[in-house]
């Protein structure tokens, strides 16, 4: 199907790309991964998320940064011994599929799916899409359709990683409650108020929270609204970025992952259907 006339198809080292452009925003989209790459909203003309220089964009390793689909588990939770399966599921090393597109005053938007649902470690029957709204914010809905005759449970995640000018001048605020923190043996601790930035984070914040505000340099950024989530992760690695081998050594320093995720099981029953839905809304 083609797509609408904002969206231009391109390819680039065996990648296939749309990019948006509307009279609200503009948007980079991988079809391998369905990886969003870039939002930039015509009100202030900043982008919103980050992608590591050294991110490979040609197909051989999923891409570091931007919007990585994390399905149909998340992290190495998939019940086997870690490495056994790939990290985050098997959504985002493949080619995605575009299903629709359309233009309207509010912006304009993109259906995708990928090609295929079923593989080692995830047999059950579904279908799996993927719709992106570009406006003034960015709407991004991962969309889970049970279309067997038993109920099956999953994971999953919008693992954004955003663009902030830099870390130690960053603050996130409307997060509250206890989190597991994987760096110290899966602790369970509180949330720091003021909730600063200041080493290697790795935190699974264990409540269905709705909306976070990422302010840089005292002001108001990117806010971070979440829907269908049981959980908020928050990742930065830190100095270990520099045992990344497709991370800038110094790339911490202008990104945040704050991460709309379902992270404590969901199980859904023939023909049920689950959204999680991230928006992102330029402040």
């Amino acid at each position: 199907m083609p797509p609408v006339s904002s969206v231009t198809v391109s390819e680039s080292n065996g990648l296939t790309f749309l990019d948006v452009d509307n009279a609200l925003a503009t948007a980079r989209i991988s079809l391998f991964g369905g990886h969003i790459l870039s939002y930039v909203p015509k009100s202030d003309n900043k982008e919103r998320l980050w992608v590591s220089p050294h991110a490979y964009l040609n197909g051989e390793r999923p891409i570091r940064g931007g919007i990585p689909v994390c399905w149909p588990w998340f992290s190495d939770d998939h019940g086997r011994e870690k490495g056994a399966l790939p990290s985050h599921g098997f959504l985002r090393t493949q080619v995605w599929k575009l299903i629709d597109s359309k233009d309207d005053d509010s912006g304009t938007t993109i259906e995708l799916s990928p090609s295929f649902t079923r593989a080692d470690g995830f047999e059950n029957e579904c279908n799996v899409s993927m719709v992106i709204k570009v406006g003034n914010t960015m709407d991004i809905s991962l969309i889970t359709e049970n279309t067997g005759v038993a109920p099956f449970e999953f994971n999953c995640a919008l693992h954004t990683y955003f663009h902030v000018d830099h870390i130690q001048h960053t603050l996130i605020s409307g997060i509250e409650g206890q989190y597991k923190d994987k760096l110290d043996n899966w602790a369970l601790k509180a949330t720091p108020t003021p909730y600063a930035i200041t080493g290697e984070t790795d935190r699974i914040h264990l409540a269905p929270i709705k909306t976070a505000d990422i302010e840089v340099d005292g002001n108001a950024f990117t806010q971070v609204v979440s829907e269908g989530n049981d959980s908020l992760v928050v990742w930065n690695p830190w100095q270990s970025a520099a045992s990344i081998s497709d991370m800038d050594p110094f790339g911490y320093k202008h990104m945040l992952c704050v991460e709309t995720s379902l992270t404590q099981g969901k199980t859904l029953a023939p023909s049920e259907c689950h959204t999680l839905k991230q928006t992102i809304v330029p402040r």
